[in-house]
């Protein structure tokens, strides 16, 4: 499964204005990990300073992006979908091992 990562750089103001977004920003969320494409996400930094959320589907995190209410409220002042080459765990998508020499 291929990983990829929607990075959020919010505004300064993002924790003053995010209440009145939250609810429909986390029902989005959740609405696309009941769906598996969204595996995790959350706020990065305390003081919060970005957001990384973790899809299996670049275009499905685009697609989040343009109906996240907090893009659309000026919350998020960039967004970016990033490939990530996961390497290292049970659910990397190219698992490297390091070389056993047998």
């Amino acid at each position: 499964m291929a990983h990829h990562l929607l990075v959020y750089d919010l505004a300064p103001d993002y924790l003053d204005r995010r209440g009145e977004f939250r609810d429909r920003h986390l029902a989005l969320a959740w609405a696309e990990s009941e769906h598996g494409t969204l595996l995790l996400a959350g706020a990065v930094g305390d003081p919060v300073e970005s957001a990384l959320l973790l899809f299996t589907d670049p275009q499905a995190a685009s697609a989040f992006a343009e109906a996240d209410p907090y893009v659309a409220n000026g919350l998020v002042t960039k967004w970016r979908v990033l490939p990530w080459a996961t390497v290292v765990g049970e659910q990397a998508a190219g698992p490297v091992r390091p070389y056993s020499g047998a």
